[in-house]
């Protein structure tokens, strides 16, 4: 199996947020967890389902999406992990976002990188302008969901 190119490995991923109106907000995410991200219970017409420190409980479609995800990403990334339970899941990430759906995305970070998953968004997620429903992410890339633009950090 080939190595990953340098830009593409990290220890933990930094997202910072550019734009939106929680700009400036930096979120870590450290080697062996992930964190799902999305859109304030104190919204109006937020369904409550994120509160602030929180984990928001995976029903079962978003957890067979999840699993999906990290079983077909395993065997094609070297020290990619198979199992959700292999990661330390940190609290929840609650954008001040309208536009964002209670559970829109989940980052996951191991040793093959960082990668990204559309859980169950209505209005989509795009990194470097492309719509995506999961993608690896590199230093640099720029997320976008609802009217946030997020920048992935090392």
């Amino acid at each position: 199996m080939s190595t990953l190119p340098s830009s593409r490995v990290f220890q933990r991923a930094v997202l910072v947020i550019v734009k939106g109106r929680d700009v400036g907000r930096s979120v870590v995410v450290n080697m062996a967890h992930c964190v799902m991200i999305g859109r304030s219970p104190d919204l109006g017409g937020a369904t409550g389902m994120i509160t602030q420190h929180s984990l928001t409980r995976l029903d079962e479609e978003d957890t067979k999406t999840v699993a999906r995800h990290l079983k077909i990403r395993a065997p094609l990334k070297e020290g990619a992990r198979a199992l959700l339970t292999s990661f330390d899941r940190c609290p929840d990430v609650c954008l001040v976002d309208d536009a964002v759906s209670s559970r829109h995305m989940m980052i996951f970070v191991d040793e093959a990188g960082a990668s990204l998953l559309d859980v169950a968004s209505t209005n989509g997620t795009f990194v470097n302008g492309r719509r995506v429903t999961e993608a690896e992410l590199a230093l640099g890339d720029l997320i976008r969901i609802g009217e946030t633009r997020i920048e992935v950090r090392g």
